[in-house]
């Protein structure tokens, strides 16, 4: 998911777990009801965990305020949800979502939250996936 102060954009992966897909984006009135409209939206899913960008940066700056806020928020939403919450960088997200098809720079709004966490939550599916390869997987 791609948490913001006034958009939570959500994405969900298919059946296999290998590709990710926009689902939308949720507005907020305020950052502390969002564990609560991303635990429900979890559970109307039927998701086994949650994937959450965390603004990095292009040189690791956790100390960041914006990453202590996502932080806050994930364990909060692990709280309200009690599913495991994992974390993934988001550097650069909205802009990867911007280049993919059908994500021009004028479409701005509520799919680009959620065109940015179907990114965040791809990367995390693709590292999974290289972890957990077997030599076989890799060709060798």
């Amino acid at each position: 998911m791609d948490f913001g102060p006034r958009h939570l954009g959500l994405a969900v992966s298919d059946e296999t777990g290998l590709l990710a897909r926009p689902l939308r984006t949720e507005r907020i009135a305020s950052v502390r009801e969002a564990p609560g409209v991303v635990a429900e939206a979890a559970r109307l899913e039927e998701a086994e965990a949650v994937v959450v960008g965390v603004p990095e940066g292009l040189e690791g700056q956790e100390g960041r305020p914006e990453t202590r806020r996502v932080l806050r928020f994930a364990k909060a939403l692990r709280a309200a949800s009690g599913l495991p919450v994992h974390f993934v960088d988001e550097s650069l997200s909205s802009r990867e979502a911007s280049t993919l098809p059908g994500g021009r720079r004028a479409d701005r709004g509520a799919r680009e939250h959620a065109r940015a966490a179907a990114v965040v939550l791809q990367r995390w599916l693709d590292e999974r996936r290289a972890k957990t390869a077997t030599p076989e997987d890799q060709g060798a």
